[in-house]
C-alpha cells in the first residue's frame, strides 16, 4: 500500500485520499494513506504480529529489510517496481509480514 510518509510530491496527488490513483486502477482512489505506525496498529488489534519490511520512518527516510521475493514476489517494491531505478525512489509502499497470532 502506499507510504503516507513517503515525501515525494508528485506521488503524494497521486495517492492522496480522494485523489485519482493509480494509472492502471482509475477507480481505486484511496479512502485511507496509512503510515508504518497507522498500518501496524490496525493489523495488531486484529490479532497479527507485524514485521515490517519497507516503510518510510517519521522523518521520512526509507527503511528496510531483506526480504525472499520466491516467498511471494512485490511488484510495488524497492528491488521490483520500476520507478524504484539508479538509487532512487520513485514510489514506495509499506511491506509488511504478518502472521496471526
Amino acid at each position: 500500500m502506499p507510504d503516507g510518509n513517503f515525501r515525494n510530491e508528485a506521488n503524494r496527488q497521486l495517492v492522496q485520499v480522494g485523489g485519482p490513483g493509480p494509472k492502471d486502477h482509475p477507480a481505486a482512489n484511496h479512502k485511507v494513506l496509512y503510515d508504518h505506525r497507522l498500518f501496524s496498529e490496525v493489523l495488531e488489534s486484529a490479532g497479527f504480529e507485524v514485521n515490517l519490511l519497507e516503510y518510510c520512518d517519521d522523518e521520512g527516510r526509507f527503511r528496510h529489510r531483506p526480504w525472499d521475493p520466491a516467498q511471494g514476489p512485490i511488484f510495488r517494491s524497492l528491488r521490483t517496481d520500476p520507478r524504484n531505478q539508479r538509487g532512487r525512489l520513485g514510489f514506495v509502499s509499506i511491506i509488511v509480514d504478518c502472521w496471526k497470532r
